[in-house]
């Protein structure tokens, strides 16, 4: 039996108003109730009502409902954790101390400090409002998005209105793709003439070899793989279409809280390339963490750019890779050059693998000051829209994490949707801020001049210029022949969010603090001790937290006492058949995401249990000077003429002096350390040889091996010659 939702209701009351509050959440029932059967085809058995109707009479007292007397913004009440719509009336009670329970406008109601309407921008942007109007009340002043006006007679009187209801429910929560394409195939759909060439299934089902293959996927996968031949269902090549795959991302738009939204079937590397080669050009400055995403490393080849890699911090004791410090950044943005080589665009990833998180707000502020735009690699938590945990007090103005919000953040962030929400493995998504917006058409910033330039249209910065050059780039990466199931997941990733998000995510947050002070316990040492934190992964250095750092819960970090119990324990964890995410000698991560159920937490708390004696802080430092060494230099060759020479494979011991031309990645520790462009030096060459003697040559992504020769590919010397160096 599943719970019923909660819909908030900031109700001016009014005498004998029961029987019609009554009628307000039946209605709404049945109208929810309705549209999920229609658009889910769940067949769960619900409660009823199945809406919840909880009214609060001041917004004070709404505060109090959400988050409960524990507040700090960090978890919600049980109300407020099932909450999927706000309902308020245009005019409702002042706090007592604000005017003594008259009724005020709602526009001019103000909690913590804020209008409502930032309030909720902060705490629960992606919920939809609904404003009731009432017969000679002053007409509210809403937002464009997520609010909707509608009068109160419609609510007061649902059987009159039910139609006009369920549209309501519709465009808050339809997957507009999914509904289209579940429609296309049910009615439509017949004798198929066009790709791919199983036929809708066909291939698989009469055949005797493959007809277990069909029965294990279901009809229903191969059914909705479907081609571009349908174009009623729109097609990712032609954006400018009005079909459902164009409103679905406009959805996402809304839901994201994005000037645009995109959809990517080739994983976020795909948006990270496409996103570089439209906002770079051939000699332009990028900055980026050294420690960044190879796709990023491949984007900045492609676009021809000069990066400048920040100083890469890493933790000798975890085997981790901590976050770019703002007093790098500061320094590294403050650096004097020419004006043709000052930055146009900063990378970073946030959250990091290990989940630190940045202040987004103030790298938004010191690359604003710079005229350089800040571009996020959001793809490990595409969930921060969706729960207050996710915000900061910094000098008392409440600051959201997730790096394109409608506060103060990034410019633009990629996401792996399919990382943690419920989506396919490559599904990913662009979002484009407002803000972006802003200075591309609006703000006259001069600093921000060559961005206008960059993109015009009849003299002017052009928004739909951008979009045009975006998705002229993104042709040249998608596929003509999308996955149409993987589209439907996207659709439905963030409908889900928008619909649950806020149980999803607190339910998770509140199963990881349990189960840390459940491993705490039965080892007997602090979860500091048992679990990676932010003082952890940062150590010492400028006060991380004092900045707004934050580590997300989500990404949960064992720590082990050494390599050998670490790796006791990964054996353990297979004999068990629980796979983690990563590892490094003395730390393993496990990622909680949208799909997490809470008996995981209990098969890993009986192997934590097992091996209690084996967690704990790494008792010694990892060997890490070579490693320093190798991830300090910067390229001395543009990399895009380094990737693209003929170049020669080269002994790897015999490489030194000479300028790669290619990417080594080794896992671990999954920084890329031979860079094309880059000098290669003594520490590089070690590291690789390190990583090749305790892992093999194939944890190094990159290497050309015959036989038991190692080689890497570098300029050649006429190429040397003739190349522009960049020092």
């Amino acid at each position: 039996m599943l719970k019923p939702m909660t819909v908030i209701y900031l109700h001016a009351p009014v005498a004998e108003d029961a029987p019609t509050l009554q009628t307000i959440e039946y209605g709404l029932s049945d109208a929810f109730l309705s549209v999920c059967r229609e658009l889910f085809s769940f067949g769960e058995p619900l409660d009823y009502p199945t809406l919840r109707l909880i009214t609060v009479p001041t917004p004070k007292a709404m505060d109090a409902l959400l988050f409960g007397v524990v507040n700090e913004r960090h978890f919600l009440s049980d109300s407020a954790k099932n909450c999927c719509l706000f309902l308020m009336d245009d005019e409702v009670q002042a706090d007592s101390g604000d005017g003594g329970g008259r009724l005020v406008p709602l526009d001019e109601h103000r909690l913590d400090g804020l209008s409502l309407q930032q309030w909720f921008k902060t705490y629960f942007p992606a919920i939809p409002k609904v404003v009731l109007t009432h017969p000679g009340h002053k007409r509210a002043t809403i937002p464009a998005r997520r609010w909707v006006q509608k009068e109160f007679a419609v609510f007061a009187h649902p059987e009159k209105y039910h139609e006009r209801i369920e549209h309501l429910f519709r465009s808050f929560w339809m997957p507009r793709f999914w509904s289209a394409l579940k429609q296309y195939v049910h009615n439509k759909a017949g004798t198929n003439w066009h790709t791919p060439g199983h036929n809708g299934g066909n291939a698989f089902e009469y055949s005797p070899f493959l007809h277990g293959f069909h029965d294990s996927f279901g009809s229903m996968i191969f059914r909705t793989d479907l081609s571009v031949s349908v174009e009623s269902l729109g097609d990712l090549s032609t954006p400018e279409g009005h079909t459902p795959l164009t409103e679905a991302q406009k959805l996402a738009s809304e839901i994201f809280g994005t000037a645009q939204s995109y959809f990517v079937t080739n994983g976020t590397s795909t948006s990270n390339k496409a996103m570089l080669m439209t906002l770079l050009r051939p000699g332009e400055t990028v900055l980026l963490d050294r420690n960044c995403h190879k796709s990023v490393h491949h984007a900045v080849v492609m676009a021809g750019a000069v990066p400048r890699y920040l100083p890469a911090r890493y933790n000798p004791r975890l085997g981790v890779w901590g976050p770019v410090a703002l007093e790098d950044l500061r320094a590294e943005v403050a650096r004097p050059c020419p004006p043709e080589a000052k930055p146009k665009l900063l990378v970073l990833t946030t959250c990091t693998y290990e989940g630190v998180l940045y202040p987004v707000w103030e790298i938004s502020r010191i690359c604003e000051s710079a005229g350089m735009l800040f571009y996020a690699d959001e793809a490990w938590a595409p969930y921060l829209n969706f729960h207050p945990f996710y915000t900061a007090e910094m000098g008392g103005q409440p600051l959201r994490y997730n790096a394109v919000n409608e506060l103060c953040g990034a410019h633009f962030a990629v996401q792996s949707t399919h990382k943690a929400l419920a989506a396919f493995s490559q599904a990913s998504m662009i979002h484009v801020s407002t803000r972006f917006k802003q200075l591309l058409e609006e703000d006259g910033n001069p600093k921000f001049r060559w961005l206008r330039k960059r993109f015009v249209l009849h003299g002017r910065g052009s928004f739909e210029k951008f979009s045009h050059d975006l998705h002229e780039v993104l042709r040249y990466w998608h596929s003509t022949s999308p996955h149409y199931p993987m589209l439907a997941t996207l659709d439905i990733a963030g409908v889900q969010m928008r619909l649950e998000g806020l149980k999803l995510v607190e339910e998770r947050l509140h199963w990881v603090a349990a189960f840390k002070k459940r491993v705490a316990d039965v080892c007997g040492l602090p979860e500091s001790d048992c679990f990676v934190d932010l003082d952890a992964i940062t150590g010492d250095g400028p006060g991380w937290e004092a900045q707004g750092y934050l580590h997300d819960p989500l990404k949960m970090i064992l720590s082990f006492k050494n390599a050998k119990v670490c790796t006791a324990f990964k054996k353990l964890l297979l004999k068990g058949h629980i796979q983690w995410e990563k590892s490094t000698p003395v730390t393993i991560l496990f990622l909680v995401t949208a799909g997490t159920v809470e008996e995981h937490f209990e098969y890993l708390y009986r192997v934590c249990r097992l091996m209690k004696d084996a967690i704990g802080r790494p008792e010694v430092e990892l060997d890490a000077e070579d490693l320093r060494r190798a991830v300090v230099g910067q390229p001395v060759v543009l990399p895009r003429d380094a990737a693209l020479c003929d170049g020669e494979l080269v002994a790897l011991e015999s490489c030194e002096g000479r300028i790669c031309s290619q990417l080594l990645v080794p896992y671990p520790p999954g920084i890329p350390v031979f860079i094309p462009g880059l000098a290669i030096t003594k520490a590089m060459i070690r590291l690789i040889q390190s990583v090749i003697a305790t892992d093999g040559v194939d944890a190094v992504h990159g290497l050309f091996v015959r036989g038991k020769k190692v080689f890497v590919e570098v300029l050649n010397r006429e190429e040397e010659h003739r190349v522009q160096w960049l020092i």
